[in-house]
């Protein structure tokens, strides 16, 4: 687990404490189940953000088409496509100094929850939502 400590111009990578890991996994006492309770929050996530997303696709389909100015459909596309490789390039970074330990794929599962979650947000508050 880690969580991100402003310094400066920059942030820092740090490694969460055992309250704030065991806070998002109540359950789980050992690398294993918190890594596994992390998938399971991340798949759903995952769920709820395609889900979300496909339903803006269809509801912006054909939605301020004019000459030269893509709809917002496609820019919805082109938005996901690259928020999706920024999550990626994020998350290698912030996990990067971890890379080769034990707790990698917890750390690396739990950046790509928190992004995800917080896409959802987003997507969430383009479409109206609550």
């Amino acid at each position: 687990m880690y969580r991100l400590i402003s310094a400066g111009f920059g942030v820092l990578l740090a490694l969460a404490t055992p309250a704030q890991a065991s806070s998002l996994c109540p359950g789980a006492n050992t690398e294993v189940q918190m890594l596994e309770c992390m998938q399971r929050s991340l798949k759903k996530s995952d769920r709820q953000l395609n889900q979300l997303y496909q339903e803006l696709v269809t509801r912006f389909k054909d939605e301020g088409a004019s000459p030269g100015r893509p709809t917002q459909d496609v820019a919805l596309k082109k938005a996901q496509r690259t928020w999706i490789a920024f999550r990626d390039a994020s998350c290698e970074l912030e996990t990067y100094e971890s890379v080769g330990g034990s707790g990698y794929a917890t750390i690396h599962t739990h950046c790509l929850l928190k992004q995800t979650q917080a896409r959802v947000q987003y997507l969430k508050r383009i479409s109206g939502m609550p």
